[in-house]
């Protein structure tokens, strides 16, 4: 766990600008706190297809450009601060409201009841079962399903709902631990796990944008098992017309062309993948009793 005065310390140190000029006009539409000024969005920095920070330091995937249409075309400026899963929530609350180490956080966060309780909760944006990743060699091994994980070594990612899943639910042979994307990805790689299991299209970002050699070293399994997710963006407790704000933005985003375009582009899925099917399998619907902002 990063300590606070240092996650701070990192926010102003590593925080990009994207690089987008845009000035909201007087005459424009009345935006709430903090998005009436610069916003600081946190993502996380090693999850291919859904957020990558380049060595350049600039923010790409699914969930940057999610936020460069949700927030650049409202006319919004925000900077990029790199988080983790195990530092997201302190940044979030690690100050009194609007003076965090970030505003708001878009980084594969699934809705639970605990973050309910904890956050404002603008979206959903995206929905994904979780799925497992392999070694491309390990061609014999099979997860079909989620009892299929038992007599294999699992590696997941500390406080994720995968963790969860496996620590409630599924007896592996060895639970691997791990902080980040990539420690499961070695684990992979030296044999100490047989599995890396995770939200799904993490997963596959992961197996179709990874290359070693020009090879991709990772393959999906066919399963897919566990409490479909629903990823939402994360703002600190008493943000409610903030948060309104965003989910409104969010929902019109998801229903565009371009929400479409960016899963197919990122998630590497081709033409026999039709836009309804990606749609269903993946459009998350955002209703008025789903509304997370207000508590």
């Amino acid at each position: 766990m990063i300590a606070v005065r240092r996650l701070r310390m990192l926010a102003v140190a590593v925080a990009v600008v994207l690089p987008l000029v845009l000035v909201a006009c007087s005459s424009g539409p009345v935006r709430p706190a903090p998005f009436d000024g610069t916003v600081r969005v946190g993502f996380k920095t090693a999850a291919p297809g859904m957020s990558v920070q380049d060595p350049n330091g600039i923010f790409r995937g699914f969930e940057p450009r999610l936020v460069a249409k949700v927030l650049g075309d409202a006319g919004v400026n925000y900077s990029s601060v790199p988080l983790s899963a195990q530092t997201w929530q302190d940044a979030l609350l690690d100050g009194n409201t609007n003076h965090n180490g970030v505003d708001v956080v878009v980084a594969d966060i699934s809705d639970t009841a605990d973050r309910e309780q904890k956050f404002d909760l603008a979206g959903p944006y995206l929905k994904t079962p979780l799925g497992a990743l392999l070694p491309a060699a390990a061609s014999t091994i099979k997860v079909q399903r989620q009892e299929d994980l038992s007599g294999l070594r699992v590696c997941t990612i500390a406080r994720t709902t995968a963790r969860a899943l496996i620590d409630n639910e599924v007896k592996p042979k060895v639970s691997v631990d791990a902080l980040v994307p990539d420690d499961c990805l070695k684990a992979l790689d030296d044999g100490t796990a047989d599995v890396f299991v995770s939200d799904y299209l993490v997963l596959r970002g992961m197996a179709v944008n990874v290359k070693v050699n020009g090879q991709t070293p990772y393959v999906m399994a066919e399963g897919r098992f566990g409490r479909v997710q629903t990823l939402v963006a994360a703002l600190p407790p008493g943000h409610t017309s903030a948060c309104q704000w965003l989910r409104g933005r969010l929902d019109a985003y998801v229903k565009s062309q371009a929400w479409v375009t960016e899963l197919r582009s990122n998630f590497n899925f081709g033409a026999d993948v039709t836009d309804d099917n990606l749609r269903q399998e993946f459009q998350p619907l955002i209703s008025v009793s789903d509304n997370l902002c207000a508590k």
